[in-house]
């Protein structure tokens, strides 16, 4: 059911529902043997939020991708928004373990995107009911549908290996996850 219309306009900014350390978060490591590494940044399970992360890429071939997972309804059923080292990015459903593309290509010449090692970039997804819009420094990327069932869940940090054998690592620098209006909880 939605809210009534507030009476007047809102004093404060959104609310902050989670914030990282301030020294930043782990180091997230895949062998390269096809799986990927995630970890997420609490057991909250967040619905229509901002999620907002500067994660740097420590190494890995460039095909190798790190991100971000959100919206974690159960193991193995999450979407994730992820970059590579050579600039191109994609939002995926994965399903059961299986990743889907929703989107996926080259980031524009034009966008802001630190490439290679020790490369950090500030990822942010705005997850309003079932759209998606995914963000590189400030620079919008794309924005998608996704199906009712990824409504809410886990948000965190995520790398995926590219090319078999090849490690891929990367650190969130810092993350935070706020909710959209300051009436919002």
């Amino acid at each position: 059911m939605p809210l009534p219309p507030p009476d007047r306009p809102p004093s404060s900014a959104p609310p902050v529902l989670w914030t990282s350390s301030p020294d930043g978060g782990p180091v997230l490591a895949a062998d390269g043997s096809g799986g990927l590494s995630g970890v997420p940044f609490s057991a909250t399970s967040f619905r229509d939020v901002v999620i907002d992360a500067v994660v740097e890429f420590e190494g890995g071939g460039e095909d190798g991708a790190w991100g971000l997972f959100f919206r974690q309804a159960a193991e193995r059923d999450y979407l994730a928004f992820c970059v590579t080292s050579a600039g191109r990015a994609a939002v995926l459903a994965v399903e059961g373990g299986a990743p889907r593309t929703l989107a996926d290509g080259p980031l524009p010449e034009d966008a802001p995107f630190a490439r290679g090692p020790r490369g950090a970039n500030r990822l942010t997804v705005v997850a309003v009911g079932p759209s998606i819009t995914c963000v590189v420094n400030g620079f919008v990327l794309v924005g998608v549908i996704v199906e009712p069932r990824f409504k809410s869940g886990i948000a965190g940090a995520l790398v995926m290996p590219g090319r078999p054998g090849v490690p891929v690592a990367a650190r969130v620098r810092w993350a935070q996850v706020r909710a959209l209006l300051p009436d919002q909880p």
